[in-house]
């Protein structure tokens, strides 16, 4: 027994009378009324609403649209496909001649999409999912059916923006109705070979980030307990010898020290060894013709090279640096209206590892050309150094489109900056 401050017994729920139903709860999770005997005879308000809810609605029109009416469509028309891929349920929507056919969740396999093709024979197919962590096996399985597959950005797809309402539905129907209106933009699909060779290199980027993390926390670890280091340069021969001799009193310490150690030289022997086989794989034909062109580029290694070759994969789908500039996210946004003419910072839309790549590039191309260094120290004046640096990547961009469209060597005199 406890009362409330105020003194009074705080009000006891009253138990249901025996025989007496729970009420039923409705879709908003408030109780339902049942009509009791003889009401809704009478035209009470009292019982439920007649007609169906917004769900049974729902599912009326999504049993409408099954794959039996595929089966009727005109031979040789157009199908649109929108698939909104997720790990436990792909949602396909269907369109043709500007109408809905076919809507419905299925399980996340390329089987579904099979069953799903099956009354489409004689039918030009199309379909559009967006890039992300599925790949390009489903595109692969669509292409080898005679589907006109396409993968889309995202953030290029056209949304409404003031629409704040997003479901798999919805989006698989804005992707099946933008690529029958012809207003998306497929990405670039490397073949079966060259997504190998880019996961090799990608494979090198993390071993890189993780050697990095692994690097700082060993510093971080001597900040911590006060440990200085008395050589320099840090990382070097002599920087590990010294670091494989260090002994601390505590064996708690010591041993962490020595797993973090072991960690970073377990990551340094890997990428050591992944870095010879990037260079026996720059001499392959595939890649050594542009290898060789782009290191004659000062700042750009045999490493370098390779990467941005595997990355662009054909220089022909660029038609010029400014076209290329934007791939990499390196052209400055803009927000004009009228008179009014504003350029902002850099889009950073587009391929992140190539963005890096030719802005650390640009830090040597600087100190070896001398009319870079010039453009350079120009914009460095009245703008500062990190934008004139990200001016140079554009510039090198330029550069390096027009050196492998005219298969020659890059040439500091050849064009003034």
């Amino acid at each position: 027994m406890f009362f409330t401050v105020s003194g009074r017994r705080p009000a006891t729920k009253k138990a249901r009378p025996a025989g007496r139903a729970k009420p039923a709860r409705g879709l908003v999770g408030k109780p339902r009324a049942t009509p009791r005997t003889g009401e809704a005879a009478k035209g009470g308000s009292i019982g439920p609403r007649e007609g169906p809810t917004f769900g049974q609605k729902e599912k009326a029109v999504m049993k409408s649209l099954t794959t039996a009416r595929l089966s009727t469509l005109p031979a040789r028309s157009k199908v649109c496909l929108g698939i909104d891929l997720s790990t436990k349920s792909w949602h396909v929507t269907a369109r043709c001649a500007g109408e809905t056919v076919f809507a419905a969740s299925m399980p996340p396999s390329v089987s579904s999409i099979g069953s799903l093709l099956a009354p489409l024979r004689g039918r030009r197919v199309a379909s559009v999912y967006e890039a992300g962590p599925f790949g390009f096996g489903l595109h692969d399985w669509l292409c080898g059916r005679g589907v006109e597959s396409m993968i889309v950005a995202p953030s290029l797809v056209p949304s409404q923006a003031a629409n704040r309402v997003k479901t798999d539905r919805r989006d698989s129907l804005k992707l099946a109705t933008t690529l029958e209106a012809g207003l998306l933009r497929p990405i670039y699909v490397p073949d079966a070979e060259h997504r190998g060779y880019r996961e090799l290199v990608r494979q090198r980027l993390r071993l890189q980030k993780c050697r990095r993390a692994s690097m700082q926390r060993i510093k971080s670890f001597f900040l911590t307990y006060g440990l200085t280091i008395p050589v320099r340069p840090h990382w070097g021969e002599a920087f590990d010898t010294w670091l494989l001799q260090l002994s601390l009193e505590d064996p708690y310490l010591q041993k962490t020290l020595v797993t973090a150690r072991d960690l970073y030289r377990d990551l340094d022997r890997r990428l050591h060894a992944l870095d010879k086989d990037l260079r026996c794989l720059a001499r392959i034909k595939a890649f050594a013709p542009s290898v060789k062109l782009l290191t004659s580029a000062p700042g750009i290694g045999t490493i370098t090279a390779l990467i941005i070759s595997v990355e662009v994969v054909d220089w022909s789908r660029f038609a010029d640096g400014e076209a290329f500039s934007a791939y990499v996210g390196l052209t400055p946004s803009q927000y004009s209206s009228g008179d009014m003419v504003h350029f902002g910072r850099i889009t950073r839309m587009g391929n992140a590892i190539l963005r890096s790549l030719l802005v650390e590039s640009s830090w040597s191309l600087i100190r070896k050309d001398p009319g870079m260094k010039a453009f350079f120290e120009r914009l460095r004046i009245r703008r500062g150094s990190k934008r004139a640096i990200v001016a140079v990547a554009r510039k090198l961009c330029h550069r390096l489109v027009l050196m492998t469209h005219r298969k020659e060597p890059y040439r500091i005199d050849s064009v003034k900056a």
